[in-house]
């Protein structure tokens, strides 16, 4: 089950409003000989939103910048705008401390969280530049680019990235442990100026303690369940927010896909990190794919036919090797174009491809030379010999029927050697003989070495 982060979010706001409004139904009450009291527990509510303010800005502005990052739709981009440019919860917010003499300490810590925040607010936009870059809104006179995005220069190696990682970029950016530092430091200095908030209100309620036992209990107790709400939700972000981030950084650490979680929010980034973890994948495999397989005939090449043959010395099973020719495949090249030419040695592929074994490797070993070895042969030579000698004669067939259906005029010349107790390099000497003797005797035919 996943559970929505933002409609949780909503309910604790819900009830740390609930909780401070009957705080204030309980300060209305004092007596007015107590009424200086009232305003100032209600200036400590005041500046104390303040600062959850201030940290509710700066963790908007972070959700926008992510949320741009992953999704690339413009809307985000301009909430994110709007708060700095217009909200600016975040200087309201420190305005609000700096026009309380007693909270100074507090003022100083959020002057030192609204610096980090700015700092912050740089790896956001640099983030916003790479997507805007990625999504090409800055070549569209209807979007309308933020100076301080325009500004940002970004490398022209940055600009040549394609657009799968410019987006990464930018979201790498905004989950990096540069970034998530600064986050925790923001926090830092907000709880340390709460603490200080805590203070100044304590300090009241202390030389007001006679007369307003009663009302102090009260309050105490809806702080409590502020408190605790607040607690509450911190342990909620952990479980769901916090150690879910630190699984994907394992998971991205050892290139996994990432685990699933519960939070809405962080399965839809998951999803979207996966889905873009299997193109990587598939590009990977395509490449190493490129690199083992001969490219015209699909074959695997030369480098990845020697990993093979390493690997059979091992064995002890009976292992045949064939060399294949084509005869005069010069001549098909200067008389039909090298077209016909690869057009013939594609079509010498694809028979080999069909007519041997799963078990059985084929391989384009050189120009005009292939080769195959048979793995997994009866221990039994003559039946060994004649299972190859039937797939001798239906290459020989299948090469003659592709000529009736419009190849250039084609034979081969086969070498055959066999060994009994796995690959062995002078299997390759006795093959090029069993050949040099094909077509010393007038090419198209194969031939066991003795």
């Amino acid at each position: 089950m996943h559970v929505n982060l933002k409609k949780i979010s909503f309910l604790f706001l819900a009830i740390i409003i609930a909780l401070s409004a009957v705080l204030f139904f309980e300060a209305i009450n004092v007596p007015a000989r107590f009424q200086q009291f009232s305003k100032n527990t209600i200036q400590f509510q005041k500046v104390g939103q303040a600062a959850v303010s201030m940290q509710e800005a700066s963790d908007y502005l972070t959700d926008e910048s992510r949320l741009f990052a992953i999704t690339g739709e413009w809307s985000h981009l301009e909430n994110y705008f709007t708060e700095v440019e217009t909200s600016k919860r975040r200087e309201k917010a420190l305005d609000i401390i700096r026009n309380v003499n007693e909270l100074g300490e507090s003022a100083k810590c959020l002057e030192l969280a609204m610096e980090e925040s700015k700092k912050l607010e740089a790896l956001e936009c640099k983030s916003m530049k790479l997507v805007v870059a990625a999504k090409g809104y800055d070549k569209n006179p209807a979007y309308k680019i933020p100076q301080a995005i325009a500004d940002i220069q970004l490398s022209d190696q940055e600009l040549a990235l394609d657009f799968n990682t410019k987006m990464a970029n930018a979201w790498l950016i905004l989950f990096s442990q540069q970034y998530f530092e600064m986050k925790k430091s923001i926090s830092k200095y907000r709880s340390s100026a709460v603490e200080e908030i805590f203070k100044y209100s304590i300090g009241l309620n202390r030389k007001n303690a006679i007369n307003l036992r009663a009302a102090f209990q009260k309050t105490i107790a809806v702080i409590v369940l502020i408190v605790a709400s607040s607690f509450a939700f911190f342990l909620i972000v952990m479980f769901l927010v916090i150690n879910s981030l630190y699984s994907f950084i394992d998971s991205i650490k050892k290139n996994q896909k990432l685990k699933a979680v519960h939070a809405k929010e962080l399965e839809l980034l998951r999803q979207t990190y996966n889905e873009m973890f299997d193109i990587a994948m598939e590009k990977q495999n395509f490449l190493q794919k490129q690199a083992e397989h001969d490219e015209l005939t699909g074959l695997i090449n030369r480098t990845a036919f020697k990993t093979i043959l390493k690997a059979l010395k091992e064995s002890q099973e009976t292992v045949a090797f064939v060399m294949i020719d084509v005869d005069k495949f010069k001549e098909i090249n200067d008389k039909y174009g090298h077209p016909a030419g690869d057009k013939t040695l594609k079509a010498v592929a694809q028979i080999l491809k069909t007519i041997f074994r799963s078990t059985d490797y084929a391989a384009r070993i050189g120009g005009d030379e292939f080769a195959v070895v048979l793995s997994k042969c009866s221990d039994d030579m003559e039946k060994t010999k004649r299972m190859i000698s039937e797939k001798m004669e239906s290459l020989f067939n299948k090469m003659k029927e592709e000529c009736a259906k419009g190849l250039p005029p084609t034979t081969l010349s086969c070498g055959i050697a066999i060994s009994g107790n796995g690959w062995t390099e002078s299997l390759v000497n006795e093959a090029d003989k069993a050949l040099y003797l094909v077509k010393r005797d007038g090419r198209n035919g194969y031939k066991f070495a003795d």
